[in-house]
C-alpha cells in the first residue's frame, strides 16, 4: 500500500469519526432542546395548574382543565383522572387526541378483577407511588388494553398518585407518542402538578365545608330566631359589655307594653319597670361568677309600677360576633297593692 492510500485511508477515516462525533452531537443538541421543550411545556403546565387550583370550585371540572392543561400545555396525547370509590377506580375526566383508547376500557374498572390489580392504574392507586412505563410496546406489565394504546401511537405512559386529605384517592394518567419521555427530571415536575391537584382537591373539600357550615349556621341562625319569636314567655338578648338589649322577642314587648323599637338598643338600668336595681345588681353578679344564671328569684315592676316576682334564667349567647346572654323571664305571681 503506498504512502498516498494509506494517507487517504486515514484522511477517510478521520473524516468519518468527525461526521460521526458531529452526527452525534447533533443528535444530542436536538435531544437537550426537545428536552428543554418538554420541560417548558410541564412547567407552564404546573404554573397555569397553579391558577386553577385559585378558581376552580369542583373536582370533576378542575380533573377535567387538569387533564386538558396536560394535553394542550404537557404534549400529552391522552390524559385521564381515575378517582378511587372503594373497590371501584372510577374515570371522572379524559382529554386528548388519543382519547379513543379508552372506549373498550371498562369505566369503572373493577379493582377486585385479577386482570385489573396487576395494571398500572391499580399498583398506583394501591400503593400510592408514581409508576412509568417508557416502553410501552414491549412493557411486559402492560394492561390487556396495550394494542389499543400502541395503534393510536402510544409509546410511554406515566401515572401519578391525586391525593385527598393524605390518603391515596386518584391517579393522573399521561400517555406520550415518544418512548423514554418520562425522564426523572420531568417526573420530578409531574410529582409537583400531582401535588397541587392533591391540594387543590383539599381546597375544594374545604371550601365546601366551610359552605356547609355557614348554611348550617344561617339554619340554626334561623331556627333559633323562629323559636326566639313564638316563645310565649318575655325572652331578651342582652350584650354582656354594656348591658345592652340587642334583641327582644313579642312576649317582652307585650308585658311591658312597649314596642320592639323602643326597647331595642337600650340598657337593661334605663326603664322604670323590669327587675327593680338591687336584684338586677345581684342576677349580673351571679352571671358574671358563674357564667350562667338559673331560677333566679327575682323582684320586678311592670310598666304602670305594680310589683310583681318572676323566675330568671340566663345563659352565655354569642349573637352577631358579640358576647351576649339569653334572658328569659318567667312571672311567678304578682303582689298585692
Amino acid at each position: 500500500m503506498s504512502a498516498m492510500t494509506l494517507a487517504a485511508l486515514l484522511m477517510a477515516a478521520g473524516i468519518a469519526v468527525l461526521l460521526t462525533r458531529l452526527i452525534r452531537e447533533r443528535r444530542a443538541h436536538q435531544a437537550a432542546l426537545a428536552r428543554a421543550e418538554r420541560m417548558g411545556q410541564v412547567l407552564l403546565t404546573l404554573s397555569r395548574a397553579n391558577r386553577m387550583v385559585l378558581r376552580i370550585d369542583d373536582d370533576r371540572a378542575l380533573f377535567t382543565e387538569a387533564c386538558q392543561l396536560c394535553v394542550d400545555a404537557g404534549n400529552a396525547m391522552l390524559a385521564a383522572v381515575y378517582l378511587r370509590e372503594g373497590d371501584l377506580a372510577h374515570r371522572v375526566a379524559s382529554a386528548g387526541p388519543a382519547v379513543d383508547v379508552l372506549r373498550n376500557v371498562p369505566d369503572p374498572l373493577d379493582l377486585r378483577l385479577p386482570e385489573v390489580q396487576g395494571t398500572y392504574t391499580a399498583r398506583v392507586l394501591r400503593d400510592g407511588v408514581s409508576a412509568v412505563s417508557n416502553d410501552y410496546v414491549l412493557d411486559s406489565q402492560a394492561g390487556r388494553w396495550r394494542s389499543e394504546a400502541v395503534a393510536q401511537g402510544i409509546r410511554a405512559i406515566a401515572w401519578i398518585p391525586i391525593r385527598r386529605a393524605g390518603l391515596v384517592a386518584g391517579t393522573l394518567m399521561l400517555c406520550a407518542r415518544q418512548p423514554d419521555f418520562f425522564d426523572a427530571e420531568l417526573m420530578a415536575l409531574l410529582e409537583e402538578l400531582g401535588a397541587d391537584l392533591s391540594f387543590a382537591l383539599d381546597s375544594v373539600d374545604s371550601r365546601h365545608a366551610r359552605e356547609a357550615a355557614a348554611r348550617e349556621i344561617e339554619a340554626g341562625r334561623d331556627r333559633f330566631q323562629r323559636l326566639f319569636e313564638a316563645a310565649p314567655v318575655p325572652m331578651a338578648i342582652v350584650s354582656v359589655a354594656d348591658r345592652r338589649i340587642v334583641e327582644a322577642n313579642p312576649a317582652l314587648c307585650r308585658r311591658y307594653g312597649r314596642t320592639h323599637e323602643e326597647v331595642i338598643g337600650t340598657t337593661t338600668a334605663s326603664h322604670a319597670y323590669g327587675v327593680i336595681a338591687e336584684d338586677r345588681d345581684v342576677f349580673y353578679q351571679v352571671l358574671q361568677a358563674q357564667g350562667h344564671v338559673t331560677d333566679m328569684a327575682v323582684r320586678t315592676l311592670d310598666a304602670a309600677g305594680k310589683p310583681g316576682r318572676a323566675m330568671l334564667n340566663a345563659v352565655p349567647l354569642d349573637y352577631l360576633g358579640q358576647p351576649c346572654c339569653l334572658i328569659i323571664s318567667q312571672t311567678l305571681q304578682r303582689e298585692t297593692d
